[in-house]
């Protein structure tokens, strides 16, 4: 019989955990080798939290037992925002009966220079001779 698990994501940035709004949370599975099914596209809340997930795993009883196949199953996590460089989860592992919380760090992308505020001086190009 299929057992689920939770899988729950939460985006934050800066050491002092601020959360993230907005971020796309994609959810998949590898199927084949260098192919995933996807599973869920989420967004994130003010909270920096996404929607928590069922997703289906084994049967907690194949813990039980040495050399059977793992107790958990595995899927991948990508998130993205406009203002943060991407970030990839992969072999997240989900557990019958648990859930799951997997806490996403988003770094800031670099904010470009504006003139005036000092910051670098524009380069100036000029006009070429015809």
């Amino acid at each position: 019989m299929q057992e689920t698990g939770s899988l729950r994501v939460r985006v934050f940035t800066s050491r002092a955990q601020i959360p993230v709004e907005g971020a796309v949370v994609i959810l998949s599975k590898p199927i084949e080798a260098r192919r995933r099914e996807l599973l869920s596209i989420l967004r994130t809340d003010s909270s920096g939290v996404a929607r928590t997930v069922t997703l289906n795993t084994p049967n907690q009883d194949l813990s039980q037992d040495p050399g059977n196949l793992d107790p958990f199953a595995v899927y991948t996590i990508a998130v993205e925002h406009p203002d943060y460089y991407l970030a990839l989860f992969d072999g997240v592992q989900v557990f019958s009966g648990i859930e799951t919380v997997q806490d996403v760090s988003l770094t800031p992308l670099p904010q470009p220079q504006m003139p005036g505020d000092g910051s670098a001086a524009p380069i100036v190009v000029t006009p070429q001779q015809l």
